[in-house]
């Protein structure tokens, strides 16, 4: 009983620093808003719906969830007359902790301009704005630890200390600069974002927690790389008062069909994020459809405790609509 009322602290802890944008992928290129706002409307189709599963295990106990759903499309996209396009999209991510015991939710909605620099419309870059609306909610109805914590005890003896907001929620904005290069054989890309945070007043406390700035810098590339196998490289840094990330990794992409008109291949990949994880990856692209899964294999020091921490993330992005032109199919896309 000790110990489940330990990895609830634990979990609860966890979920009041990771609040509005403060949420760790392992696969964070496979949900481009949760970069930059500024990628909205830039994949090689007309729209795409990308989403992410991550579930954390502790001791063999799947107590933390992350769902990640995002849509972007173009609106009037460029052509031959007309260089510069609008994107827009919004994203869904809502964390949850012990089978919502404690849920954050937050909705957010992006716009990008496109403006391509070049004839051939290889380059381009783009500004996003967005904006979020984070809730948190704690279901005290589902914290029953024998006789020492029942809800219903409480109720009943008319008697708490408890100082928690039933749903707390709050406003947060970011805006994004991203410069990309596809062609028909390589894509780059980096970008740079700034998230502007107003974190939720969790109690009923006057004293609420200061507004919060984050910034993210990443760059991710694919090109060939002997003979028809490719190399996909990813990289972002995150920069946060409270604790800054680096995520680092490389995958190497074998081709699965020689037919020019249907792209398959498999992706095997490893990233490394500082100081908390090795996550080994496996991807696979089939036409209009990209499907990852990747296991964190934790850091055994990143906690004083004696608990083993695992998780492992799934991911799925489907274009749809019309394809721009016969550009290179990435794995970034």
């Amino acid at each position: 009983m000790t110990k489940k009322i330990y990895i609830l602290f634990y979990c609860l802890a966890l979920s009041f620093i990771t609040k509005a944008q403060g949420v760790v992928l392992s696969q964070p290129f496979m949900s481009s808003q949760f970069l930059s706002s500024a990628s909205v409307g830039n994949g090689l189709y007309g729209s795409r719906i990308q989403s992410n599963l991550k579930s954390q295990m502790i001791d063999g106990q799947n107590l933390y969830k992350t769902i990640v759903v995002g849509f972007d499309t173009r609106f009037k996209p460029a052509d031959n007359n007309s260089k510069n396009y609008l994107g827009i999209g919004g994203q869904i991510i809502s964390d949850q902790v012990m089978n919502g015991v404690m849920q954050t939710n937050l909705i957010s909605l992006n716009m990008a301009y496109h403006i391509y620099l070049d004839n051939n419309l290889y380059k381009n870059i783009a500004l996003g704005l967005g904006s979020g609306f984070t809730q948190t909610t704690l279901d005290r109805t589902k914290l029953r630890f024998a006789d020492q914590y029942d809800y219903r005890a409480i109720l009943t003896n008319n008697a708490t200390l408890e100082n928690i907001l039933p749903y707390p929620s709050s406003f947060s904005a970011n805006a994004s600069l991203l410069y990309t290069k596809h062609d028909q054989k390589s894509f780059i890309q980096t970008g740079f974002s700034a998230f502007f945070l107003d974190k939720p007043n969790m109690t009923y406390s006057l004293t609420n927690t200061a507004p919060e700035n984050k910034y993210r810098l990443f760059a991710s590339t694919e090109m060939p790389f002997i003979g028809d196998y490719l190399l996909a490289l990813h990289g972002n840094y995150l920069y946060q008062k409270s604790n800054n990330q680096l995520n680092l990794g490389a995958s190497i992409g074998v081709p699965l069909s020689n037919d020019e008109d249907e792209v398959k291949r498999i992706y095997f990949g490893c990233f490394y994020r500082a100081n908390e994880a090795i996550v080994p990856s496996v991807s696979i692209i089939s036409n209009k459809y990209i499907f990852g899964l990747s296991y964190d294999i934790y850091n055994a020091n990143k906690t004083s405790s004696n608990l083993r921490v695992s998780s492992f993330e799934l991911s799925l992005s489907a274009s749809m609509g019309r394809k721009k032109t016969d550009l290179f199919r990435t794995i970034f896309d």
